[in-house]
């Protein structure tokens, strides 16, 4: 029995677009209307033989890391820039699906309630780990397989995730929890980009193209290495309009949160966003993004703050934020270092009396004076005859002799604190009038040390995402454990001090 001529024909038809398609050039097989270029599959055009990139390895052989024991957990201790996401991919080898099935049983097991406040110096345990038979980790959740008998006969597009660096890894997985806060899941999770026709089939490798959330139903698909063809990326929007393709890596941290965010369908989002509080003390905050979800975020004080940055705000500016209304997201932010010690010391002078504004002065610069000293301005001579004057203030600094005394309109006292002068003291005469920044401009002048009566700036690092600034002396002591003394007269309310306190300063009240 012979097949009949139609068959025939259709098997005939099919071979040859195969082979055009595949292995000969293609010289005016199709209408021109029609032709693709083969770019806009991700294929150059010069190639002989086209093959689908398949996922490399990324599992390490875990018999040879002597960290890992076949029954007790694994101690560990927490150290700067570590997360349990690092800690299993750079150290056991896991790729990015089981780091991040196996972070719930080291948190279950160490009852860490936030992966992203481990303090550093902190010891967790590393639960055993179950192996294949060639040493690699058993993994719970494995690449989704494609087995659907009706797909036979059609053309598949299954775009396959290649090995992919850690670091990139890392950061998905941290933009994965942060935007999952921000706009949660529906429940059942987000599923993969994949379309199915009479004529094709499309499918997206999760882990390589991660789905997010958009505030209005609809998806964000980002391309983090801008791989997906054109062809694809058409294909995509025409199936379905609510899919928006970022095309940036996370690597890129501020210009990924931007295209994610415009995606995202926000009321608003603001760029370099700052807001300051207070006078003076002043103090001003520093954000990549400031976003309002909804036209009513403002009103119901529920703004959010996002920054790209590896430095996290402070604990004190964090709790202040969030009593005012704030949301605060850092997916990339680092565990900051712990201090080791006041570095610095602020000198608080609230009171209106003289003489404790120089004792204050003269102890942030370590110098101890006597009180009430009687010096000799005639010494006992032969005739019985001396003479004396007080000086309230007495000390010896760089090999000179100090004296501090309040003029009182006296005449005769004026001339004999000029007559010590002259006996080689250097004498520092106060007026009555006299206020905080007189007082200490008379002292630190006498003594030759340079400082300047300003509002400056003490936010410790360059690339803080925070200022504070402050009027009073900045003063360097090298003579003082803490080298930078800063001296003020203004009120600091409890953030202020908190933040002080984490940035280095001491802080003394008088």
């Amino acid at each position: 029995m012979f097949p009949s001529d139609r068959y025939c024909r259709t098997m005939m038809l099919v071979s040859g677009m195969f082979i055009l398609c595949t292995i000969l050039p293609v010289y005016a097989a199709m209408d021109a209307r029609f032709e693709l270029d083969p770019q806009s599959l991700g294929i150059s055009a010069t190639s002989e033989k086209h093959t689908i990139p398949t996922r490399k390895s990324n599992k390490r052989n875990m018999s040879k890391s002597p960290a890992v024991k076949a029954g007790d957990g694994v101690p560990y201790t927490i150290k700067y820039g570590d997360n349990l996401y690092k800690i299993l991919m750079r150290d056991y080898g896991f790729s990015n699906s089981e780091a991040e099935s196996y972070i719930e049983v080291i948190c279950r097991e160490n009852n860490i309630k936030d992966i992203k406040h481990l303090k550093i110096g902190q010891k967790i345990i590393i639960p055993s780990l179950r192996h294949n038979g060639d040493g690699t980790i058993k993994s719970s959740q494995m690449r989704r397989q494609i087995a659907d008998k009706s797909l036979v006969g059609r053309q598949l597009l299954h775009l396959e995730s290649p090995d992919i660096t850690r670091s990139v890894q890392e950061a998905s997985y941290q933009i994965q929890q942060t935007w999952n806060k921000l706009l949660p899941p529906p429940q059942g999770g987000l599923k993969p980009i994949t379309f199915n026709s009479p004529t094709f089939s499309l499918t997206l490798d999760p882990q390589r193209y991660p789905v997010y959330t958009a505030l209005d139903n609809g998806k964000i698909l980002v391309d983090r290495d801008g791989s997906i063809p054109s062809l694809v990326k058409s294909l995509i929007m025409e199936k379905d309009p609510s899919v928006r393709i970022v095309s940036e890596s996370p690597l890129n941290g501020k210009p990924f949160l931007s295209a994610m965010l415009e995606s995202a369908g926000f009321y608003s989002v603001e760029k370099d966003f700052s807001m300051d509080f207070g006078t003076d003390p002043k103090l001003t905050i520093h954000s990549d993004f400031k976003i309002e979800k909804t036209p009513e975020s403002l009103l119901t004080q529920s703004l959010v703050l996002m920054n790209a940055g590896q430095s996290p705000y402070p604990e004190a500016v964090s709790r202040f934020l969030k009593n005012d209304g704030f949301t605060v997201y850092e997916p990339f932010a680092l565990p900051k270092p712990v201090a080791t010690g006041p570095t610095r010391q602020l000198r608080q002078v609230t009171t209106n009396n003289q003489s404790e504004i120089i004792d204050a002065m003269l102890s942030s610069i370590s110098i101890r004076p006597d009180k009430d000293r009687r010096l000799d301005v005639f010494a006992a001579d032969n005739n019985g005859i001396s003479l004396s004057v007080n000086a309230e203030r007495y000390f010896e600094h760089g090999g000179q002799r100090f004296v501090i005394t309040t003029f009182d309109g006296d005449p005769v006292t004026y001339t004999l604190y000029r007559i010590l002068e002259t006996k080689g003291y250097q004498v520092i005469i106060l007026d009555t009038k006299d206020d905080f920044r007189k007082l200490t401009e008379k002292l630190l002048s006498r003594l030759h040390i340079p400082a300047t009566y300003a509002k400056h700036k003490l936010s410790p690092d360059m690339g803080a995402n925070y200022s504070l600034y402050m009027t009073g002396f900045k003063v360097e002591n090298p003579d003082s454990p803490a080298r930078e003394v800063f001296l003020t007269n203004r009120e600091l309310d409890q953030v202020i001090r908190d933040l002080l306190a984490e940035d280095g300063y001491s802080i003394i009240t008088k």
